[in-house]
């Protein structure tokens, strides 16, 4: 099953091997976070929460149509969440980008409300680039003005990175140079030509504090979820879809 086996390949990191036998997916997922669930932003995570539903062990022991009542999508949830998926594993299948983006409840104005989104988003993408083993050497910018104009902004780094800080400074830039003048419905941040990470090790020590940065934050959110931990400038930014 394609869910499982990207669990287990993002949890047995660094090699990426890890089999779960048939019949034993349930069992594996049971004790994670909800956040590990495709589709679990930090809204559903939220509105799991205040159901009581904290982990996939106990979405799989809920009932479907009671759950798919309150949560949207929620027997999906419950079938991922008991190791149904009829998706196959795709191997040898590269990503050739790694993205996030988030449609805001209404039309936002002005950067200063648009770059924490931006900063977000830049995390995600952080985040999943590490899980995938990949880093990036070009950081996309993506907005969709009040109109539905969509522009694209792209920028090379000096260094492929797989920190969302360093994403967040280059897609900000590329945000503080756009004169918008319409709000803007949609942002999103992307990763593009992606490079498999090598095995040297950092060379300057801001490079290693980081590392062991984004891998201690890595493991809160693997065990607590993805609200779990979030910088100030992250914790007022509502939005309406989230991917």
């Amino acid at each position: 099953m394609k869910f499982v086996a990207k669990i287990a390949s993002d949890l047995a990191k660094p090699n990426g091997q890890k089999e779960v036998p048939p019949g034993e997916a349930r069992e594996f997922l049971a004790p994670l976070p909800v956040g590990r669930l495709w589709g679990v932003g930090p809204k559903t995570e939220a509105a799991l929460a205040d159901l009581g539903l904290r982990t996939v062990g106990q979405i799989a022991a809920s009932d479907p149509d009671w759950l798919d009542k309150r949560i949207s999508g929620g027997r999906d949830l419950w079938e991922l969440a008991c190791g149904i998926d009829p998706r196959p594993v795709v191997p040898d299948r590269e990503a050739k980008s790694i993205g996030a983006e988030d449609t805001f409840d209404e039309d936002l104005a002005g950067t200063d409300t648009l770059l924490p989104h931006v900063h977000s988003q830049a995390l995600r993408v952080g985040r999943r680039l590490r899980q995938a083993g990949r880093k990036t050497s070009v950081v996309q910018l993506k907005l969709k003005l009040a109109d539905f104009t969509l522009l694209t902004r792209q920028t090379t780094l000096h260094e492929p990175t797989d920190d969302g800080q360093a994403i967040y400074r280059a897609a900000s830039a590329l945000l503080l140079a756009e004169k918008l003048k319409q709000k803007v419905r949609l942002t999103g941040v992307s990763a593009q030509r992606l490079l498999s990470q090598g095995g040297q090790l950092p060379l300057f020590d801001s490079d290693r504090r980081s590392g062991l940065l984004n891998a201690a934050l890595d493991r809160i959110h693997d065990k607590f979820g993805s609200a779990a931990l979030t910088t100030a400038d992250l914790h007022e930014a509502p939005t309406r879809k989230r991917d």
